[in-house]
């Protein structure tokens, strides 16, 4: 249940998922009617590590859910109490994913029952606090406590440093793939007896949960996953990642075999996908290649939210960077065939980044593409508009 995206969600979804009989616990909780103060759960979810609050579903002692399902009555209203409570009792505003699933009870001839499924994103704000701005409460694994308690001033402070560490284990984990990427290519370009010096610039691009700190998957499972059929995303001529995964410190990277036009994708276990692949081969030094641009933008991402939502189950908050370089003194050339001689770069780097969640840039991913691709053209003075952005893009919406 936790990795399909809510506006999918069924009444069969949160029934099997009951049936395995998951405790309440730090990421779940059980609520058999609209609780006196739902906001504390929310915002303590907010202030831990997310997670999904089921109404209309009782628990027993033990925090495991009751079978069957009662629910609550069916009524218009329910999914605007629950985001009037977030946005209202909350400082600052929580705006929570809702989903109201409806069914029937035994002997209804339509529904009349419904279940409220509420999916709470860890914040990137400091601390959501209720009863007027006054108090912040946290999201803890102990029954006894009934899994949310007030913070004390010393883990106020703490909510802010987990977000620094969580960024400084971000820039880690991305300048390690960097270094990865640079040894790989270098290693088996020597082997080769090939050029080091190639290729003359390189595009970057990843993805990473916004605030990395629990391991998502264990690398093992990592490689277990790349040998499924859903794992690349294809496009024409075109997939991603390249080649075979095999193992790697924390992860699994791509392809498995030294390939002459310096591709290099990294997964690790904490959800970052790390991608580096060198200025294809052309008939001009000079040039960028806005195909390779295109490609890469709309496939990377289109594999990132599948894995982040249908094999981590992870559907927070994610970013997402991009960059070439060097482009100083290059132009960029269509694929249509026009190449923009007069169009040349005046600084060394183009950077395009982003920040949603999951399921937000999923439902708009080809539109971000798009965006990325008119910016970066925007970097070589090219004014595109989304109409002729569009037309190029036209190619990959149906892939």
């Amino acid at each position: 249940m936790f990795s399909i995206p809510i506006d999918a969600l069924t009444f069969q979804d949160v029934s099997n998922f009951c049936q395995t009989h998951a405790r309440e616990g730090l990421v779940l909780d059980y609520k058999v009617d609209f609780p006196k103060h739902l906001e504390k759960t929310i915002a303590s979810f907010a202030n831990t590590y997310g997670g999904h609050i089921l109404i209309g579903v009782d628990e027993t002692s033990t925090g495991e859910p009751v079978l069957p399902i009662v629910g609550v009555t069916l009524q218009p209203g329910l999914r605007e109490r629950v985001v009037a409570t977030a946005l209202q009792a909350i400082t600052p505003p929580i705006y929570p994913e809702v989903r109201v699933v409806e069914f029937k009870s035994p002997g209804a001839a339509n529904n009349d029952r419904a279940v409220i499924v509420v999916r709470v994103h860890e914040s990137e704000d400091g601390a959501h606090a209720v009863d007027g701005g006054t108090s912040v409460y946290l999201r803890v694994d102990n029954i006894s406590n009934h899994f949310t308690r007030k913070a004390t001033i010393e883990e106020v402070g703490w909510l802010i440093n987990k977000r620094q560490k969580s960024l400084a284990l971000k820039q880690q984990l991305i300048q390690a793939a960097t270094r990865r990427a640079g040894n790989y290519i270098v290693r088996f370009r020597s082997a080769l007896r090939l050029s080091t010096q190639d290729p003359t610039g390189t595009f970057v691009l990843w993805t990473v949960p916004k605030f990395p700190r629990a391991e998502l998957v264990s690398p093992q499972q990592l490689l277990q996953f790349s040998r499924s059929q859903d794992w690349k995303r294809s496009l024409t001529a075109f997939e991603f990642p390249l080649g075979s995964a095999v193992p790697i410190a924390h992860g699994i990277r791509h392809p498995d075999s030294p390939r002459l036009n310096y591709w290099y994708t990294e997964i690790n276990r904490f959800g970052l996908v790390y991608t580096q692949v060198g200025f294809p081969p052309s008939r001009d030094k000079d040039e960028i290649s806005c195909l390779t641009v295109a490609k890469l933008l709309v496939s990377g991402l289109r594999f990132s939210v599948n894995l982040y939502e249908n094999l981590l189950g992870y559907s927070g908050l994610m970013d997402f960077h991009f960059s070439v370089s060097p482009t100083q003194n290059r132009y960029p050339y269509m694929w249509e065939g026009q190449a923009f001689w007069d169009n040349r770069r005046l600084d060394d780097t183009i950077t395009v980044e982003f920040s949603g969640s999951v399921k937000e840039i999923r439902e708009s991913l080809t539109d971000r593409a798009k965006e990325s691709y008119q910016e970066f053209l925007w970097a070589f003075g090219l004014d595109v508009d989304n109409a002729s952005a569009s037309s190029s893009f036209r190619m990959f919406q149906a892939v």
